[in-house]
């Protein structure tokens, strides 16, 4: 038997289709930014933990740094010399959330504000003295915290640098694209240990710098 050979089948080449992906946009994922009525209900739900210590700079959260005994110490001092030169008209907060007028939360190491305190929450009246204590923060306070508290408003922000053991006294807030929060201060006075330095607001009242350095 002789077997026959049978053509083999080629199919037929598919016709050749072009396809065009649609046109994406390109965008890069943001940041969430946060408010102050998001931190208080974060807080109320229990989320973030009263006391813990976190600031709300620019929409974002920052957990506060921990303290150490020098820096704690000074805070102490500077407590004493700033309730024992206010009275009640005054309110006087040491490492409290105060609310600004951008919505930050910062949590100065002392703040000064007009007073007396009150327990409303929409009663934020705007520091008109602000504090730092400054020894593992100090670039931060010099630089970034100094451009958070300018575009705010606040006229008088001291910081107590622990490391070269002085106060700057940074004053005269004004624009400055260069930084960071959009704001610089124009005026850094460096006050050391043997002069006094008084508040802008109330220059009747002068601090020892001695006596604000552990």
């Amino acid at each position: 038997m002789t077997l026959l050979n049978r053509p083999q089948h080629t199919p037929p080449a598919p016709s050749a289709v072009t396809t065009t992906a649609p046109s994406i946009e390109q965008v890069e994922p943001q940041r969430h930014r946060w408010t102050p009525e998001d931190v208080y209900k974060m807080l109320k739900a229990g989320i973030l933990v009263e006391g813990h210590g976190c600031e709300l700079i620019d929409g974002e959260l920052f957990d506060v740094a921990s303290q150490y005994n020098p820096h704690v110490a000074a805070v102490s001092r500077i407590n004493r010399l700033l309730v024992a030169a206010f009275d009640e008209s005054y309110w006087l907060t040491v490492q409290s959330t105060v609310r600004l007028r951008r919505g930050d939360l910062p949590e100065p190491d002392l703040a000064v504000r007009p007073g007396p305190e009150k327990a409303d929450p929409d009663f934020n009246p705007l520091p008109f003295l602000t504090i730092e204590v400054s020894d593992t923060t100090l670039l931060y306070d010099q630089i970034v915290k100094s451009s958070l508290y300018a575009a705010n408003g606040i006229q008088d922000y001291w910081v107590v640098n622990l490391i070269d053991r002085h106060v700057e006294v940074y004053r005269n807030p004004v624009p400055d694209t260069a930084r960071r929060h959009g704001f610089r201060y124009a005026s850094i006075n460096t006050f050391s240990a043997g002069t006094k330095v008084s508040p802008l607001a109330a220059p009747q009242i002068s601090f020892e710098v001695d006596r604000m350095l552990p």
